[in-house]
């Protein structure tokens, strides 16, 4: 009896020690690695916030057309001041303060990448073409664009197949 009892103290005694060792150990301390900058923080993130926001605003009724005006000019020349500030930082072409040419431009991109033969961003089928040259879904509305590969031999699937044409393995939804 006396066997078990001081068996039992040990046990306990392994056991707070195992729990409290790390706290009070001093140990060298691992830094974290430092967390990324959100979009809404940054300059530019803050000015087309600001746009959004008053877009809405004058659609509910609450900012007259002049006041939009105004504010919308304020904030456009921030947003690519801002936009232009992180091009020049990254050491990228400059951008462009025309928001008709930076759209003209894209659409280029993507007429002449499908013209040349280049890989074109895949369409989505319910949304239509999307401006994302490498995603794998549709960020509207979240289904595949591509299709995928069978797992077990490689193949191409077709996005309503459920079973591979070539080997007939199940495809995962």
């Amino acid at each position: 009896m006396l066997g078990e009892i001081v068996g039992a103290l040990l046990t306990g005694a392994l056991v707070l020690w195992v729990v409290f060792s790390p706290m009070l150990s001093r140990g060298p301390k691992i830094p974290m690695p430092p967390e990324p900058v959100a979009d809404e923080e940054t300059k530019s993130g803050i000015a087309l916030l600001a746009l959004k926001e008053i877009e809405f605003d004058r659609a509910t009724g609450k900012l007259s057309d002049d006041d939009y005006e105004m504010l919308k000019e304020r904030y456009s020349t921030e947003a690519l001041s801002a936009l232009d500030q992180d091009g020049n930082e990254r050491g990228g072409e400059a951008v462009s303060t025309d928001p008709e040419t930076l759209i003209a431009a894209r659409l280029h991109q993507l007429r002449s990448a499908h013209v040349a033969g280049l890989v074109a961003p895949p369409p989505c089928p319910m949304c239509g073409p999307r401006p994302e040259p490498d995603a794998l879904c549709c960020s509207s509305c979240g289904r595949a664009l591509s299709p995928g590969f069978c797992v077990s031999c490689g193949s191409a699937l077709d996005r309503t197949n459920r079973f591979c044409a070539a080997c007939g393995s199940r495809v995962a939804a």
